[in-house]
């Protein structure tokens, strides 16, 4: 609790000097508990994001937000205070798309002679030969990609495609309640990482098949496959929660320090040093980390950032923590391997990421690191603003990314 107190007085003590006189926000939402948690976040990011694009807002007076779920469709609508009235409606179906929705309401109802000169936003970047990268436009929002030999796998929450050509056909469902997080290659299988709950349950599937199940996160490393779980400590824990120490379930692969997370862990061999196999991963500040096992050779300098995709601890109605927002961990950007480079992503939150529990993203980061002795050069291979990425891989040649912008997601192929 003092924690998410500290946090608002800050956000409160950084505003205050603007908003003194500037527009009212407020927001009404009904709906699940994931969805209302989210409304002092709202009002604070609508407020940051307008001063951002150069809105004056001690020109108008108050703006409504009204947010509702009724089964799978969220209904947002918008009222400014003015004379005529400017309204705003939108319905979508997943709260990774409120970001946009937010954009797309700023730019709905407030005009443009309204706005002093706007605060620039990252330009479109491609890496040189990339300005017509091939993509494919999938009919669903996307949380995960993965690839074995020649052939590309996609994922939603609730379904695993095989992408034929730029037709994702359906390939395996998850089972009951399941909600998929990450789907990983393991030699001619799939592994499937998924959730229940705040409880993990993983598949290794091929083609439509179920071959093998546990009610653990489950994930491959080096050339085997290790499992894991995770428990919550909002009290003590720092962070508040905690990846049990992994056990071998088939092949080998190498160890992980405890403190490095442990379902982002990639197995690698820095051929261009003397380090041999390595491991590189997350660690508590979550930034990127390189380690032979026995101590820690690199560290990134920035903050890595996160994925939608999250687990949740559950509810207990004797906490005493009732009525704050839930812990979360959120998956951390996949870490993939691309010859002697690493590439991974990274999704910029701006402002919002100082709110527990708001998952909002302005752009994303595609990155890649080339090994320079025991450390790796970070550059950028592209950026793509108002989006974000939910995963990474390498497919026939290239880099594969999944953005998703507003409602639509693609696949996007880049050379390195």
């Amino acid at each position: 609790m003092r924690k998410i107190l500290a946090i608002s007085s800050f956000m409160v003590c950084l505003l205050v000097p603007i908003l003194a006189f500037s527009m009212e926000v407020t927001v009404e939402i009904t709906g699940p508990q994931e969805l209302v948690s989210l409304k002092a976040g709202i009002e604070k990011s609508v407020t940051t994001r307008c001063i951002a694009k150069g809105i004056a807002l001690e020109k108008f007076g108050r703006l409504t937000i009204s947010i509702s779920k009724l089964g799978d469709i969220i209904s947002y609508d918008a009222l400014l205070d003015t004379n005529p009235a400017r309204a705003f409606h939108k319905d979508f179906k997943d709260i990774s798309m409120l970001s946009a929705t937010i954009d797309d309401m700023i730019a709905a109802i407030f005009t443009e002679t309204d706005k002093t000169q706007a605060a620039p936003i990252p330009p479109a970047k491609a890496a040189q030969g990339q300005e017509s990268a091939p993509k494919i436009k999938l009919p669903f929002v996307a949380t995960s990609i993965t690839a074995i030999g020649d052939r590309i796998y996609v994922s939603d929450t609730k379904t695993v495609y095989e992408l034929k050509g730029e037709k994702a056909s359906p390939l395996w469902q998850a089972p009951g309640k399941n909600e998929i997080l990450r789907i990983y290659p393991y030699g001619e299988s799939i592994i499937v990482l998924a959730k229940i709950m705040n409880e993990c349950r993983s598949f290794r599937i091929q083609g439509s098949e179920t071959k093998e199940r546990w009610n653990k996160a489950v994930v491959p490393l080096g050339t085997g496959l290790i499992s894991t779980n995770i428990t919550f400590d909002k009290t003590f824990g720092i962070p508040p929660y905690e990846w049990s120490q992994p056990s071998q379930v088939a092949d080998s692969s190498p160890q992980i320090p405890k403190d490095l997370d442990i379902i982002s862990a990639l197995s690698t061999e820095m051929k261009s040093s003397n380090l041999g196999p390595a491991v590189i991963s997350y660690n508590a500040k979550n930034t990127l980390t390189l380690t032979d096992g026995k101590s820690f050779i690199w560290t990134d300098d920035t903050s890595a950032g996160i994925t939608p995709q999250y687990i949740e601890e559950g509810y207990s109605p004797h906490s005493s923590s009732q009525g704050e927002p839930p812990t979360r961990y959120y998956l951390k950007p996949r870490i993939i391997a691309f010859g002697s480079k690493i590439v991974s992503f990274r999704n910029g939150q701006g402002t919002s990421r100082m709110i527990s529990g708001l998952n909002l993203f302005e752009y994303t980061q595609i990155l890649f690191y080339t090994p320079s002795g025991g450390e790796f050069v970070k550059d950028e291979l592209a950026v793509f603003p108002g989006s974000y990425c939910p995963d990474i891989t390498i497919a026939q040649g290239k880099v594969a990314a999944l953005i998703v912008k507003s409602k639509s997601t693609y696949v996007q192929f880049l050379g390195l």
